[in-house]
């Protein structure tokens, strides 16, 4: 039976606060934190203290993540209440898919830009 370690209850913490509360992150958060997950080795201890620096600079998200109540942590067991070890690479690409479910799209997909554009063209003599 494998207790979670302090880095790992960090983790989870703030995945379940990106998921549930998203709307605390700016747009410019999400491309900052997208950005830093780019940028970590896999290991679990600093992906975890590099996020907690991340979200100490943002003081909206640190409160959030302090006040978090203890029976949401419960949500992060594996199967039967399990607590499940998480792997380093698993992590980022979880943090990395929350960010690009959470980035507002700012441009139309390209082939119906391209499309638009060219039935739209007039000519003027």
């Amino acid at each position: 039976m494998s207790e979670l370690s302090p880095y790992e209850e960090n983790i989870l913490d703030f995945v379940n606060l990106a998921k549930t509360q998203n709307n605390l992150l700016t747009e410019d958060d999400w491309v900052s934190l997208r950005e830093l997950i780019a940028t970590l080795p896999d290991d679990i201890e600093i992906i975890s203290d590099e996020l907690a620096l991340w979200y100490d600079n943002r003081p909206h998200i640190l409160n959030a993540i302090l006040e978090l109540p203890i029976e949401e942590s419960a949500n992060n067991r594996g199967p039967q209440g399990r607590k499940t070890r998480l792997n380093p690479k698993e992590v980022k690409e979880m943090i990395d898919n929350i960010v690009r479910q959470s980035i507002p799209s700012s441009n139309p997909p390209a082939p119906y830009s391209q499309k638009h554009d060219t039935n739209s063209e007039n000519t003027q003599s």
